[in-house]
C-alpha cells in the first residue's frame, strides 16, 4: 500500500509543486488587491474581503491540479495494466485519496496562508468606519479570536475542498470529455448557486458554507451550513449510481 501511495504522489508531484505556488501567489496576491478602497476595523476583515472571488472559483483550485490524472490513465490504457497488478477497488480508492485529499489541502493552503498574512504580516488597519464585525456569524470569534475563527473555517472550507475534488474524480472516472472532467465541480458550485438563490433558499448554496459571511447572520445557522455539503455529496453518489449501477459503464474502457 505504501509503495502504491508513493507512486501515485510521484505521478502528481510536479503539478501539484506548480499548483501550491500559485495557490501561494494568488492568496498573496488578492489580499494586495484589497489592501486599499475598502472600509475594514479589523485585519481578518482584509481575509474576509480577499475571498470574495476565492469562494466563487475555488472548486479550479481543487480539481485542476489532480484529477486529469485519472483521465489520462483510462484513455492511455494503464488502468486496465493496472489489473494484474493490484486489486481494481483498492486501486481506485487509492487513487481517489491522494486526488482529492491534494485538491483540499491546495484550498486549505489559500485559505489559511491569506489568514496568517492578514493577521500577521500586514499593518493593522485603521479603523474607518461603524463596528459592525461582532454582528457577523460566529461575530465574537471573528473578532476576539480572528485566527481560531480562520483557522476553523480554512479546516472546514478543506473538507469542501475534499467533496469538490471528490466529484471531479467521479466525473474523470466515467465522463471521456477532459474539458468537462475539469470543469465539471465548477459548472456544478455555479449552478447551485444560481438555482438556490432564485429558489429563495441562499442560505442552503454551497458558497454560503464555505463563506458564511455571505448572508446576515440572521440567515444562518450550523444546520443551514451542513446542507450545502450535503447536496454535493448526494449528487456526487447520484453520479456513481447512474454510470455505475444504471448505466454500468466500465471504467477500464474509454
Amino acid at each position: 500500500m505504501k509503495s502504491l501511495i508513493k507512486a501515485e504522489i510521484q505521478k502528481l508531484k510536479y503539478p501539484y509543486l506548480i499548483s501550491i505556488f500559485i495557490a501561494a501567489i494568488y492568496s498573496v496576491l488578492v489580499i494586495i488587491s484589497v489592501l486599499h478602497g475598502y472600509s475594514y476595523t479589523y485585519n481578518i476583515e482584509v481575509w474576509e474581503e480577499s475571498g470574495e472571488l476565492f469562494r466563487i472559483i475555488f472548486p479550479i483550485f481543487a480539481v485542476l491540479p489532480t484529477t486529469w490524472l485519472m483521465f489520462y490513465e483510462r484513455k492511455n490504457g494503464f488502468l486496465s495494466y493496472t489489473i494484474t497488478r493490484v486489486s481494481k477497488k483498492k486501486y481506485i480508492i487509492l487513487k481517489w485519496l491522494v486526488s482529492s485529499i491534494g485538491g483540499a489541502f491546495i484550498v486549505f493552503i489559500i485559505s489559511f496562508l491569506g489568514l496568517i498574512v492578514c493577521l500577521y504580516f500586514i499593518p493593522d488597519v485603521v479603523s474607518q468606519g461603524t463596528d459592525s464585525a461582532i454582528d457577523k456569524f460566529a461575530g465574537d470569534f471573528f473578532v476576539n479570536h480572528p485566527f481560531i475563527y480562520g483557522f476553523l473555517l480554512s479546516i472546514w472550507r478543506l473538507f469542501i475542498g475534499f467533496l469538490i475534488a471528490s466529484l471531479g474524480f467521479v466525473i474523470s472516472l466515467y465522463v471521456n470529455n477532459i474539458f468537462i472532467v475539469l470543469t465539471g465541480p465548477f459548472v456544478y458550485a455555479i449552478l447551485e448557486n444560481f438555482s438556490l438563490s432564485i429558489l429563495g433558499a441562499p442560505y442552503y448554496r454551497l458558497v454560503t458554507s464555505f463563506d458564511p459571511n455571505t448572508l446576515q447572520e440572521t440567515a444562518i445557522s450550523i444546520e443551514r451550513l451542513i446542507v450545502g455539503p450535503l447536496f454535493l455529496i448526494v449528487f456526487t453518489s447520484g453520479i456513481i449510481t447512474y454510470f455505475a449501477l444504471i448505466k454500468k459503464e466500465n471504467i477500464y474502457e474509454l
